[in-house]
């Protein structure tokens, strides 16, 4: 290596050592923290109505059917004791002997472990059956029948 080489080696050496704890430093700084206001997979839970009416417990969640007192709301509580294995299920309610999803009402989708509330229509000619609906694969995952 030449004098001038190695003179200007020093003081590329010597700029970069000042320059890159500061650039380190300065992009340490410059990112925000992230702001939490709770779970970031699924929305918060509605209140739950007081009365259970019905309750099914499955190997890897457990459905509750709850009322009002006065019986004028129905609700579909969900409570995910893991995370479902599809990630694209969905909550039916089925419409007399219907076993295809045309004709059945959608209640709501399901995700990650937690508990989800559904309002239902209180419509008479409803019946409590409900399928839960992979629709990636088409095809339905499990029913519950209260």
């Amino acid at each position: 290596m030449t004098k001038q080489l190695r003179k200007k080696h020093l003081q590329v050496w010597s700029l970069l050592a000042i320059t890159l704890p500061v650039m380190i430093l300065a992009g340490v700084l410059g990112v925000k923290n992230p702001v939490v206001t709770g779970s970031l997979f699924q929305p918060a839970a509605s209140t739950a109505l007081p009365l259970i009416t019905h309750s099914v417990e499955k190997g890897k969640y457990t459905v509750h059917l709850r009322s009002s007192a006065d019986r004028s709301q129905t609700q579909l509580e969900w409570i995910n004791k893991a995370s479902v294995t599809n990630p694209s299920a969905l909550i039916y309610q089925r419409d007399g002997n219907n076993k295809e999803i045309d004709g059945n009402e959608i209640i709501g989708r399901i995700e990650s472990k937690g508990i989800y509330r559904f309002f239902l229509k209180n419509d008479s000619a409803r019946s409590n059956h409900f399928f839960l609906y992979d629709i990636i694969h088409r095809q339905i995952i499990d029913s519950i029948n209260f």
